[in-house]
């Protein structure tokens, strides 16, 4: 009997002494911002019936709680934090509004976007050039294609296309459609639509008259396929000069921008570059111009 007791005693004693360390070690847990830190003490009956003041609505089903502020007595709370979250260090806390009122999500960040356009082309040498760089800086663009040069350099224009670049109209000859009547008009859209659709299989929805020049008789004439002017014009086609082209484009830069180029000029694929580095420098993303309009 006495070694019995001797080795009950025992036991008892490593469990009281197990008891009291793990009692003692248990760090305690303060939530602040979200963010959780082991400074405060915690004891939940005192939490869940002097802190909270029993809580109305949903949130007495929440429990137990943690208060927002580490659960100081006399404090004002309005927020509370789940236990099960607080004590896994690897979540954020999971903080509950009282009111139950959400909070308005965060607003997108704005970006500035713009879109390269080319006309008059595809050129044989020149296009290439320009979907190489394209290529390189991860840029698409908008081909705004004349239909006699199409036929000529399909492949350019496939090629402009598998990129994932735009290819619009405009026009058969480049002639000017405010000065044709209206079946000179349709013509040329029509031959230049033709010839695109023949080198990509897709139909254009976007025109660029020539020299932009529109008024309403070719906007009647030509409702079915949406007309594109541009805002931004470094007159590639006049200097041929890329510094020139450069600084025309750093004076007119501006959200929602379209930019005027032209890809049969040499000098304008070798201004390409710097200008998409100017414009990437200053923020902007690049997109066709489907996406802008």
């Amino acid at each position: 009997m006495g070694k019995k007791i001797s080795v009950l005693s025992i036991l008892c004693g490593i469990l009281i002494v197990v008891g009291y360390r793990l009692w003692i070690d248990t760090p305690s847990t303060y939530a602040s911002n979200k963010a959780v830190s082991m400074n405060a003490a915690y004891y939940e009956p005192s939490a869940s019936k002097g802190y909270i003041n029993e809580p109305t609505g949903s949130l007495n089903k929440m429990m137990p709680f943690y208060m927002n502020d580490g659960g100081a007595p006399g404090r004002n709370c309005t927020t509370y934090i789940k236990v099960e979250n607080i004590l896994d260090n690897n979540k954020q806390a999971d903080v509950v509004q009282e009111n139950e009122q959400q909070q308005p999500p965060e607003q997108l960040a704005v970006h500035k976007r713009i879109a390269l356009t080319f006309d008059d082309g595809p050129h044989k040498n020149v296009t290439d050039q320009i979907l190489m760089t394209l290529q390189k800086y991860e840029v698409k663009a908008t081909f705004f294609v004349l239909g006699q040069n199409v036929v000529k350099y399909p492949d350019v224009v496939k090629k402009a296309d598998a990129f994932g670049h735009e290819i619009a109209n405009h026009t058969w000859s480049h002639k000017n459609l405010t000065k044709l009547n209206a079946q000179q008009m349709r013509a040329e859209i029509e031959r230049a639509n033709e010839a695109i659709c023949d080198a990509t299989g897709k139909t254009p929805t976007m025109y660029r008259p020539p020299f932009g020049a529109i008024d309403e008789k070719v906007r009647e004439s030509i409702d079915d396929i949406k007309p594109v002017l541009w805002n931004i014009d470094t007159l590639d086609w006049q200097h041929k000069t890329p510094k020139k082209t450069l600084a025309n484009l750093k004076s007119q830069a501006k959200d929602n921008g379209i930019i005027l180029m032209h890809d049969i000029h040499q000098q304008s694929a070798d201004a390409l570059e710097e200008v998409i580095l100017y414009l990437k420098e200053e923020g902007y993303e690049f997109v066709t111009t489907s996406q802008l309009l």
